[in-house]
């Protein structure tokens, strides 16, 4: 494993306390936890820990296992991936690129693109509404009005792609908002062929994610 890390500069955390363990998969961001499975140091519990927490629900967990059991534990706990003992560097790289591969659309689906596009959306209950996008992500939006809008509002909202001569249309409504007008608007309904439009696009926007085939972590997010 320390072979496969560092062949793509994976920064680690190595800690065999369960305390500790617990502790930081609880309360630190982490891009990717791997538990050797032994039973002596209560595994599952790892994987119970790291999926309740805030931070690191999504993480991608390897399990490294020895038999059938211990698969289908680790599996039952929450694991994405297996690695199964005795490896070697070729399938533990495969595995480690196969996980990053998944780390990757994780991200893209949820990272926002910044943009300034100025349209006109339609409330339910307001009508009309000058307004700009300031972020696009493939699950919503984020407007900024000159007016305070309530949660749960309905809109509709169509905008040309910057760069683009795609029109998107979105129906969605407010789930969160502030005093001065900024709205987090989250998708309801986007016909499907503009779905894998703006999908396209923001995979273009976002390709820097793809620069490199298995990205380094940053001191911020070590794998633990």
């Amino acid at each position: 494993m320390k072979s496969a890390f560092e062949k793509f500069a994976i920064d680690t955390e190595i800690s065999a306390e369960l305390a500790t363990v617990l502790d930081t998969v609880s309360h630190r961001r982490l891009d990717t936890v791997v538990v050797d499975w032994d039973g002596a140091l209560n595994p599952t519990r790892v994987l119970r820990a790291t999926r309740s927490s805030s931070w690191n629900s999504k993480a991608i967990i390897l399990a490294m296992v020895n038999t059938s059991p211990e698969m289908h534990a680790a599996l039952r706990a929450g694991a994405n991936f297996l690695i199964h003992k005795p490896s070697d560097l070729p399938s533990v790289t495969r595995c480690l690129r196969a996980a990053y591969g998944t780390k990757l659309q994780e991200r893209r689906r949820a990272a926002r693109c910044p943009v300034d596009i100025p349209v006109v959306a339609r409330f339910s209950e307001l009508g009309r509404i000058e307004a700009r996008i300031s972020d696009i992500s493939a699950g919503g939006l984020a407007l900024q009005c000159k007016r305070r809008l309530d949660i749960d509002l309905q809109v509709s909202v169509n905008f040309l792609l910057p760069a683009s001569n795609t029109l998107i249309h979105v129906a969605g409504k407010v789930v969160n908002a502030d005093q001065k007008g900024r709205a987090g608007i989250r998708f309801s309904f986007i016909p499907q062929s503009e779905r894998e439009s703006l999908e396209n696009w923001l995979t273009i926007q976002l390709a820097r994610l793809e620069e490199c085939e298995l990205p380094a972590c940053s001191a911020e997010n070590p794998v633990q």
